[in-house]
């Protein structure tokens, strides 16, 4: 039977500490509490002759104290942790692939009771067999492999009386006569009663009876599994190695944990606590290594009869009940579709109980997405290689080749509305202007690549090769530095900045805010819009203006002819 003790440490406390070694079913210290107390004789016993002088002489006693301080010397040469490691690994690892195996109906009940309609009594029968026959054989492969399932289930007509199988069933899985076991028996009644129910319409597609026949087939494929770990167990040299050298260890240790010698030499003041150290010093030793080898053997065969092993009897009964209870009781009874109490909520927000509501939570956050930049704008820019060899050697940043000049750049504002530490202390620390940290990136006397020039956030730099009237770095980013402050603060016309040779208008890209990625996507967009809607508007307006010139044109000109006409009719 399984012991379950995750209450008992909920919290790390001392008293958890205590609750979990004070318990007694399944505790190291009733797995090796029989074997202690042998040992504890034998130490006592061996003590006894080795203390007393009624059996060794003093020649004697100094023979064996060297004895003994060798013998503890070498026990060393036992690789104990090392064995017991590896093989308590493969344990543990065959131990959890036997729990992931063992079988659990309820996500075949589910596709049953939805996938096979209907509620007529046929129908029901059809979904109630079909669950029981994979309970079924499960009973059947439990029999054989563990023993607390036999003692339950000794023979078949145990479990007709226990109601997992009618008695015209039991005949028919006894007149297969097969010398091998029978275990697919009852999945092949399965099969067969969900081909039926296929027949008769009573699953709608294929793909749900493929779904179905996949679904038991897993369930199949997992006892199966069972069968292989308990027909080719773990081999038997390594767990008798094991178990040899843990035993053999401790024998040992009743000689060699005799001696007091410090340093090869006895104690200076002579005491009887003396032998009394060696003695707790290996008991606690004892206890350690041997309740993990008990850890081992426990878990060898957890479908076995231990007090960590697992409830096979239970889980049967628990697949019975509950997949009938899915296929039948719950089939087709869903409650009403109503609003749920957050409908016309603007936050969801479940409640707490008073006790757990006032309890530090840590949200699941990124643990960069805190980060705030120092400064109130931030420069974007092109990638610069420092690696790549440039064609012209290593000029002058202030002689640019205009082959390299890059598309262009953004200045993207920070919003700071949150009013974050970080926001303020930018703002009583302003910091190097734009064009101070553009200088400081792009100037310098000789670097490995020539500079980088850029734009204002709503321009790009026009950088076509053959413009030999661009002049030098530093001019082209004073003067596009001129133009951007001009034109925020209205001195300057879209017209005007977008008539400068160093610049080619583009879609504008303006300051965002940084924390809401969805607010610089409509914001963006926003502004994209108006200054689209100003450009053609300001077109219409040409065009109009243009209209009117041409028709004003027409009339002179149609004022004039009608002039000459009348000369000519006067003459």
């Amino acid at each position: 039977m399984t012991v379950s003790y995750n209450l008992d440490v909920s919290s790390t406390s001392l008293i958890a500490f205590l609750k979990l070694q004070l318990r007694w079913r399944g505790s190291v210290w009733k797995s090796v509490m029989r074997e202690l107390l042998i040992f504890s004789l034998l130490f006592a016993i061996v003590t006894s002759i080795y203390r007393t002088n009624y059996f060794l002489s003093e020649e004697q006693r100094l023979f064996w104290d060297n004895f003994s301080a060798l013998f503890d010397q070498k026990l060393d040469y036992i690789p104990l942790t090392f064995m017991l490691g590896f093989f308590v690994t493969i344990i543990v690892g065959r131990w959890n692939d036997i729990f992931l195996n063992i079988g659990w109906v309820d996500n075949t009940a589910l596709l049953i009771a939805t996938y096979i309609r209907g509620s007529d009594e046929k129908s029901r029968i059809l979904r109630r067999t079909t669950l029981r026959y994979m309970v079924l054989t499960q009973v059947i492969i439990f029999r054989d492999i563990s023993m607390r399932v036999r003692k339950r289930f000794p023979t078949l007509e145990t479990v007709v009386a226990a109601g997992f199988m009618l008695e015209s069933e039991r005949e028919k899985y006894v007149e297969l006569n097969l010398k091998y076991n029978k275990y697919f028996l009852p999945i092949q009644w399965c099969y067969s009663l969900l081909y039926e129910a296929r027949a008769q319409g009573k699953i709608g597609a294929d793909v749900m009876l493929n779904e179905l026949i996949k679904s038991v087939g897993d369930f199949r494929r997992g006892l199966g599994q069972l069968c292989n770990f308990d027909w080719v167990p773990i081999p038997l040299v390594y767990p008798q190695v094991v178990f040899l050298a843990v035993r053999i260890y401790f024998f040992l240790c009743l000689i060699a944990r005799q001696s007091v010698l410090i340093d090869g030499e006895p104690p200076k003041d002579s005491s009887p606590v003396y032998p009394f150290v060696p003695f707790l010093m290996t008991s606690l030793q004892f206890i350690f290594y041997v309740g993990w080898m008990k850890v081992a053997e426990s878990l060898m065969n957890p479908l076995g009869e231990d007090d960590d092993d697992f409830e096979c009897n239970f889980l049967l009964d628990r697949n019975l009940a509950t997949g009938l209870a899915i296929v039948d009781d719950c089939y087709n009874d869903s409650p009403p579709i109503q609003k749920d109490i957050f409908w016309s909520a603007e936050t969801v927000e479940p409640l707490y109980s008073a006790d757990t509501a006032n309890l530090h939570m840590n949200p699941q956050i990124g643990s960069a997405a805190a980060y705030e930049p120092q400064e109130n704008e931030i420069i974007m820019r092109p990638h610069i290689d420092t690696n790549d060899d440039f064609e012209d050697g290593g000029d002058d940043v202030e002689e640019c080749n205009p082959r390299r000049l890059p598309r262009g750049i953004s200045v993207v504002s920070v919003n700071r509305n949150c009013e974050s530490r970080t926001s303020l202390v930018s703002r009583r620390n302003p910091g190097p202007t734009i064009m101070e940290r553009l200088r400081s990136q792009f100037g310098g006397s000789k670097v490995n690549r020539p500079g980088k020039l850029f734009g204002s956030s709503q321009f790009s730099i026009n950088t076509a090769i053959g413009d030999n009237d661009i002049g030098s770095c530093a001019s082209i980013l004073g003067e596009l530095a001129d133009d951007a402050n001009k034109a925020s603060q209205g001195l300057l016309t879209p017209e005007e900045f977008t008539g400068s040779p160093r610049r080619t208008p583009i879609d504008v890209l303006t300051s965002v805010p940084e924390e809401d990625e969805e607010a610089q996507k409509t914001r963006t967009s926003v502004d994209l819009r108006k200054w689209k809607e100003m450009v053609d508007n300001e077109k219409k307006r040409k065009e109009e203006e243009d209209e009117k010139k041409r028709k004003l044109s027409r009339k002179e000109e149609e004022k004039e002819e009608e002039v000459v006409d009348d000369k000519e009719d006067n003459k």
